[in-house]
């Protein structure tokens, strides 16, 4: 995917520059200031009012005026220009924090004194259809290495960096976010002083919320902040590509902001990844893997990689994931398991999810998932994992939480669940639990389950079980007592199971299972990691070759190689070619 294809070209508003060669800001309230912002030229050394950059990205929505009150409008708080408009920055040189100076408050570009949690960047001006409102790193246009990022620090207490509740047909894009801190806002080791004078933290990257609407995020990483890396749902036309979350201490994306709400229309995550969350990013960084003092809901933690808020949409809420990943969070990986309500449902494909320590995809509503890789290795974090801080996980003990689970579907009257060409490794006790939505399931809930894999491992000691029962897992088990899959208007074939519970038959003659396959599936790796995964790409005389049905609409794989017309393979890979997609 191209770099910057989700982000609207300029309409011809006015560019706001922010740059190391800049200078102070000039307004009504601040005539000694040196540059007005409309022009990417350093300032020349002197004069008042020249055209030239911003060196303070705060200037782009205060003067500084006495002290900045966000509640006093422009020119000292509010984005400076119109809608439509493009604030180019570069942080080269430039001051790139956003929030106060200082631990106590009421400096130049801080904010409202004593409330610092006004003190982020303000919703910016929203644009129309046809001229977004962009705020852009000056890389934007190739901006997918961390390098090409404009790095931005959220400081002394920050809500969140960026505020987007209510932003309408706004694009923000290559930004890199943190706070340059270690300090949990609760359940670490290294809490954040959250009274005055107040710690050099920010809470949240991100924040969102229904109102939300036809806005685009591209090209930004949000690691180690205070609490969640975004935080809020979202409303409709919100897209959302080549977005990670990383290493913050209570969740990667958690859409419950705590209002009662949750999200409606349609919201796109391509290539997201989320990982770590759950655990604090060392500050400054020492090790390989710079995540540690992790918690979970056993130790005041939270950690889903994506969370829901219990509450149903209205207008529905459709979210499609795909070519994203969640691995290592202390909890869900992704955890959409509040999705419903008026036609919400979830779309993810192309994606892996291993190593988060409750379930791998919870699916909330009738959805489908496509050609997606789960690992059930919910005990990734019991282990030392090489390049980890010493003790990252010393806090850690709900281990594969949630029944034992990785993948949890929900099956409906009057809609199909769709679970097709996925590739599954687990040693959990169940490996595809069907639960319903309210508890509604009678006999025109369907379940179409086609193409996948099933590689089944003990539940032992050496797969990551202290206290294991040794057995195989079973590969699908229903909650409601209602067996979906021999239901008239189900679909169960051509699917590949190995390693099942010793009392799973294959082919499941009770559900009319069609064309199973009860072998060895002949993948490149068929060990199972306790951490991590391997290649489950099938090998060259793999008996899944070939061996799938021909799915309306699942015309690729996971690595986006065309399937076979008449005789796909079953599981994720079509071929050998596997890529793998890794954070």
């Amino acid at each position: 995917m191209p770099a910057g294809d989700a982000i609207a070209a300029s309409s011809g508003g006015q560019t706001w520059y922010v740059n190391g060669g800049g200078g102070t800001r000039y307004s009504s309230n601040q005539p000694g200031g040196q540059c007005n912002g409309t022009s990417s030229a350093a300032y020349p050394g002197s004069g008042v009012n020249q055209n030239c950059a911003f060196k303070d990205i705060r200037s782009l929505w205060t003067d500084g005026s006495n002290p900045g009150d966000p509640k006093a409008g422009a020119p000292g708080w509010g984005w400076i220009g119109s809608s439509g408009d493009t604030y180019l920055i570069d942080c080269n040189g430039a001051l790139c924090r956003i929030g106060q100076n200082g631990p106590n408050g009421g400096d130049y570009y801080g904010g409202l004194y004593g409330n610092p949690y006004e003190s982020g960047a303000p919703l910016p001006i929203n644009g129309t259809p046809n001229a977004h409102t962009r705020i852009l790193g000056a890389n934007y246009a190739s901006c997918t290495t961390p390098a090409a990022k404009a790095h931005v620090n959220g400081g002394f207490g920050v809500w969140a960096v960026f505020s987007l509740q209510g932003a309408s047909y706004v694009d923000v894009a290559c930004f890199d976010i943190t706070d340059f801190s270690s300090c949990g806002a609760s359940g670490q080791a290294n809490q954040c002083h959250r009274d005055f004078p107040l710690d050099d933290y920010a809470i949240n990257g991100i924040q969102t919320n229904n109102t939300t609407t036809n806005t685009t995020i591209t090209d930004v990483n949000i690691h180690g902040m205070a609490s969640a890396g975004m935080l809020g749902p979202t409303g409709d036309g919100v897209v959302v590509t080549r977005v990670s979350v990383s290493g913050n201490p209570s969740s990667g994306w958690n859409m419950d902001d705590g209002s009662g709400t949750t999200g409606s229309g349609h919201l796109t995550l391509s290539y997201f990844t989320t990982q770590w969350n759950g655990c604090a990013e060392e500050y400054p960084v020492v090790d390989a893997v710079p995540y540690g003092d992790c918690t979970d809901d056993n130790s005041s933690g939270y950690g889903d990689g994506v969370g829901t808020a219990t509450a149903s949409s209205n207008p529905g809420w459709i979210m499609n994931i795909d070519h994203s990943v969640a691995a290592n969070n202390t909890q869900d990986g992704f955890d959409v398991a509040h999705l419903q309500g008026n036609g919400s449902s979830l779309s993810i494909s192309n994606s892996l999810a291993y190593g988060n320590m409750g379930q791998q995809l919870k699916m909330g509503s009738a959805g489908t998932a496509i050609n997606n890789l789960f690992v059930g290795n919910c005990n990734a974090l019991r282990q030392a994992i090489p390049g980890t801080p010493a003790g990252y996980n010393a806090k850690l003990s709900d281990y594969c939480r949630a029944s034992d689970v990785p993948v949890m579907l929900t099956v409906t009257d009057g809609a199909t669940t769709k679970y097709l060409n996925n590739t599954l490794y687990t040693a959990n006790s169940i490996g595809v639990e069907a639960g319903t939505a309210n508890g509604s399931c009678t006999t025109t809930c369907y379940f179409q389950y086609e193409n996948n894999i099933f590689l089944g491992f003990q539940n032992s000691p050496a797969n990551g079980y202290p206290n294991g029962s040794g057995k195989f897992p079973t590969p699908i088990y229903f909650d409601s007592g209602v067996s979906v899959l021999g239901l008239s208007g189900s679909s169960f074939t051509n699917n590949l199971t190995f390693h099942a519970r010793d009392n799973w038959t294959c082919p499941q003659t009770a559900w009319n299972e069609q064309n199973a396959i009860c072998a060895d599936p002949g993948l490149v790796d068929e060990t199972y990691h306790l951490y991590g995964f391997g290649n489950m790409s099938p090998g060259p005389s793999s008996i899944v070759i070939g061996g799938g049905i021909a799915l309306p609409g699942v015309l690729t794989d996971y690595s986006n190689i065309k399937r076979s017309i008449s005789s796909p393979a079953i599981g994720a890979f079509e071929g050998t070619a596997a890529s793998a997609l890794t954070p």
